[in-house]
């Protein structure tokens, strides 16, 4: 059978759409620093890359092997700053990205945790047709 892949409904206005894709000044730094220094971590690794291959593999594989160690290194700058933007974030924006969590996970189930009442009413009658019996 493999791997399915089910869509679920959130219960979110459209005021709390809005701050979710709304960024803090402090977001908004870590997101352009992040870049700033993916990009120069990843020209900088390049260029080491280049410079420490050996000769005698030609430049085809010697710039293959320094661009892709480049990028795993720009990645790696890139995703750690989107870590700290993410708590950096307003604290509206956290509370809503902390109003469901998935508890435990399964390819056959998934079980969420909620943090209101009201927010796991909306959520069951939305996605009544996916439920599991409990």
């Amino acid at each position: 059978m493999g791997r399915v892949t089910r869509e679920i409904d959130l219960p979110l206005c459209t005021a709390c759409v809005q701050t979710l894709h709304r960024r803090s000044g402090a977001e908004e730094r870590w997101h352009k620093v992040g870049l700033l220094f993916a990009g120069v971590v990843g020209l900088l690794v390049l260029s080491i890359g280049l410079l420490l291959t050996p000769v005698g593999w030609g430049l085809g594989l010697r710039f293959s092997m320094a661009l892709l160690a480049s990028l795993a290194a720009g990645t790696a700058v890139f995703t750690l700053a989107r870590i700290r933007q993410t708590r950096v974030a307003l604290p509206e924006k956290q509370t809503i990205r902390s109003a469901a969590r998935i508890d435990t996970f399964s390819w056959r189930a998934v079980t969420f945790d909620f943090q209101n009442d009201t927010f796991t009413e909306r959520f069951k009658s939305l996605n009544e047709s996916l439920l599991m019996e409990s």
